[in-house]
């Protein structure tokens, strides 16, 4: 289609031209064919009118007496001039009383003879041909053979009773329209011409504007905005026009910057739709794989219980403990599940305020004074300076348990030291740090170690009843009350923080 368009485009430069030309030629054909057709009429419609017009002027002076006046002479000689006849006034018997031929001259002799012929002797009736006639006068086309010419005869009859002869000659019709028409022929062609060179500088003019608009469109279809048309000094219709294709230009642009934003959003929150669906799934695997464990152990044993699969009172406690413990296990990790989704849909309501947050951590060293003499565990914690932080004390507590407890859990060596450190950073924030001796999280575990479920050595997390959700809920919780947590392997051992507001 593109092809076919590209093949039929015609210059509007071109359009003009042969609209000119068109012109021209239909206007020239127009004045030949007036011409051969109306000017011998309208020739001698202006003679007669003339004559006519001769007539009356010579018949008003004779009702005043003024025409065979001394002093009338010039002013007839002067309507000889104006209407370009010659004028003879005779009597009824023929004898010539006012003329504007000079008497005896051969012209007289000539128009005198005319007028005898006419008014006498009734000959060459071929010759003349009757173009107007009244009461009292005639004008008649006569060909005067001698002479080979064509003459407007008036001859009428005044109001004392003497004739009035007029004569006008006239050239042939068909030599002066063909003169007309080579004339309206030769001035044609050089109309042609001058048109020709007036309709390629007006088409020049006209469609330069219009070509830097077809470019300009060329470019808005490929999506190029950057490129506006010029409107000139005096602008007219093309320039308002290229003035609204800037415009359109602009808001094409915008509206097209819009969508793309509107399709990257939408294709993030496809991602984010799709993350969030993996997530899901990841997380009902995970839970559960979590749950299956201490289900199994608990059916297990409480179907051995109660099978009386044992008489012996040790064995009954020993099955009531286990039980007791998977669901202890099982207790923890759904009240871990429950409070990092109420953090995440943004339920739970924080009590923000600035507290010493010493006497928090002293309380969670005490209360696990147990667990730390059972394995020998050396806490170091400066636990007499004050150190004041802007958090929910609740949680930042729950923050600093999760780390101590996996401390606990992970601490190696020959001496086995849990170190918490309080301290302020570069950025004016405060943070809390919780190191412990023992073996470094491989590298590629590093990123995974805050993610739900994620647990770098599962056995190991299942002896001491990790649900790989507590480090998930420290990262929550500091987003929401700080600047986020983190994770460094040091030389003998890692080190958890995060960071709060002082």
């Amino acid at each position: 289609m593109k092809e076919n368009l590209k093949k039929k485009v015609t210059s509007i430069r071109t359009h003009i031209i042969l609209v000119i030309v068109f012109v021209c030629a239909v206007t020239i054909m127009a004045s030949l064919f007036m011409n051969s057709v109306f000017l011998k009429k309208v020739y001698l419609k202006d003679r007669m009118d003339g004559m006519l017009s001769a007539f009356n002027s010579i018949y008003e002076a004779g009702l005043d007496q003024s025409l065979y006046d001394q002093d009338f002479a010039s002013e007839l000689e002067g309507v000889s001039l104006r209407y370009n006849v010659d004028i003879i006034v005779s009597s009824p018997n023929g004898a010539v009383l006012i003329t504007t031929k000079s008497e005896g001259g051969q012209l007289l002799s000539r128009m005198m003879k005319r007028m005898y012929s006419m008014l006498f002797s009734g000959k060459d009736e071929e010759k003349k041909q009757i173009l107007y006639s009244e009461d009292n006068l005639s004008i008649e086309q006569f060909h005067d053979s001698e002479m080979k010419s064509d003459f407007l005869i008036l001859w009428g009859t005044l109001f004392d009773g003497n004739i009035l002869f007029m004569q006008s000659g006239i050239e042939p019709m068909e030599t002066s329209a063909n003169i007309a028409n080579r004339l309206v022929l030769i001035t044609g062609i050089i109309s042609i011409f001058i048109g020709l060179i007036v309709a390629y500088m007006l088409g020049r003019r006209l469609t330069k504007p219009i070509m830097e608009l077809s470019d300009l469109s060329k470019k808005m279809a490929s999506l190029d905005f950057d490129a506006r048309y010029v409107t000139r000094d005096v602008p007219n219709e093309i320039d308002i026009l290229g003035d609204n294709m800037n415009v359109m230009s602009e808001k094409l642009e915008n509206t097209i910057l819009e969508l793309k934003k509107a399709n990257i959003d939408l294709q993030n929150d496809v991602e984010k739709l799709n993350e969030t669906d993996r997530k899901r799934r990841e997380f009902l695997s995970a839970v559960s794989h979590e749950l299956k464990t201490p289900l199994f152990l608990i059916q297990g044993y409480a179907e051995g219980l109660s099978d009386g699969i044992s008489d012996d009172p040790e064995d009954w406690k020993f099955y009531s403990d286990v039980i007791k413990d998977e669901a202890g296990k099982m207790n923890v990790l759904v009240n871990d599940l429950l409070s990092l989704d109420r953090l995440e849909e943004g339920k739970t309501d924080f009590i923000i305020e600035r507290f010493d947050i010493v006497p928090v951590i002293n309380s969670l060293i005490e209360k696990n004074r147990k667990p730390l003499s059972d394995g020998g565990i050396k806490v170091d914690f400066d636990g007499e300076t004050p150190f004041y932080v802007i958090s929910d004390e609740f949680y930042t507590g729950l923050m600093i348990e999760n780390y101590f407890s996996n401390a606990i859990h992970h601490v190696k060596g020959d001496e086995k030291i849990i170190t918490i450190s309080l301290k302020k950073t570069e950025d004016k924030k405060a943070r809390v740090s919780v190191k412990n001796t023992g073996d470094n999280i491989p590298e590629e575990a590093l990123q995974h170690l805050f993610e739900k479920f994620y647990k770098v050595d599962k056995s190991r997390s299942r002896e001491y009843g990790g649900s790989g959700i507590g480090l998930s809920l420290v990262k929550t919780l500091s987003e929401k009350l700080g600047a986020g947590c983190g994770v460094n392997n040091l030389p003998d051992g890692v080190e958890f923080y995060f960071d709060l507001d002082f």
